[in-house]
């Protein structure tokens, strides 16, 4: 049941029926490699809420996506759109407040990009603080655990098959080709991967701007010439089942005690209700 598409009444009727349950994806519009379109960190979650939707129709509550995230190190890239840790923090805060207040206790964050984990989190834990349950779920590193098969990095395999899931002519197979990582700081410091460079068998983060030394744009162990649409259509039908599922345990999941202080006698005896 999605918001955007519903009229109040209906909304209004959902909550009356004793549902507090709301999922929101947070992607991202960013570049992924010269192959893959600046909204594959949008994209991918928009294909598992479709299939959330198709497995409970009118049992779920689903919020509009926001398609931007917190990108900043890949503004680089032309048509990466991004608006930072702070303003992604107080977007999401203030529609789970507003979902707060018409009854949401149970919140569902699928998140598509890396840098959202911190914002999400944040509002997760305030969230919590009120006596909700959030949950965020960033569903390519799940993918990964469910099936180490389907583990990847940014831009890579994984993603790219993600993307041929949902319409195999987003990727431009034309323009997949090697990482091209440069050395950007110096030879003795070699770019090994996001942030990373390698020092005597360890590796060090120099935060920068990933235009600096990512050549091609994907970054990661997964090469994306190894993407198809199969496996991708498996992927996310595995991820998207799983949520379905969990989204089951976080409804008969019992809500925390509001927590007014930040105090351990704040947990009460058992911390639930």
């Amino acid at each position: 049941m999605r918001i955007e598409l519903s009229t109040w009444p209906a909304v209004e009727d959902y909550f009356q029926r004793g549902n507090d349950l709301v999922v929101m994806a947070i992607g991202s519009t960013e570049e992924h490699g010269r192959h893959n379109p600046l909204g594959t960190d949008t994209l991918a979650p928009n294909l598992l809420l479709d299939k959330i939707e198709a497995a409970l129709g009118k049992d779920v509550l689903i919020a509009p996506t926001i398609p931007f995230g917190n990108a900043d190190d890949l503004l680089g890239f032309p048509g990466t759109l991004s608006i930072g840790y702070d303003l992604l923090r107080s977007l999401v805060r203030t529609l789970s407040m507003q979902l707060y207040d018409y009854g949401a206790r149970r919140f569902l964050f699928i998140n598509g990009h890396g840098p959202n984990i911190k914002p999400i989190s944040s509002v997760c834990e305030e969230l919590n603080r009120r006596g909700c349950l959030a949950a965020r779920a960033d569903w390519w590193l799940m993918a990964g655990e469910l099936n180490p098969a389907w583990r990847g990095g940014h831009g890579g395999a994984e993603e790219t098959a993600a993307v041929m899931a949902v319409d195999p002519s987003l990727v431009d197979a034309s323009e997949i080709g090697p990482m091209a990582l440069a050395n950007d700081i110096s030879d003795e410091l070699p770019t090994s991967g996001w942030d990373n460079v390698e020092f005597k068998g360890a590796h060090v983060a120099i935060p920068r701007d990933a235009c600096r030394y990512a050549g091609n744009g994907w970054i990661g162990p997964d090469d994306p010439k190894l993407a198809d649409p199969e496996w991708g259509g498996q992927m996310m039908d595995g991820v998207a089942s799983y949520l379905v599922d969990f989204i089951g345990a976080l409804g008969r999941a019992p809500l925390p005690a509001p927590m007014p202080v930040r105090m351990t006698k704040a947990y009460g005896e058992a911390g639930n209700k």
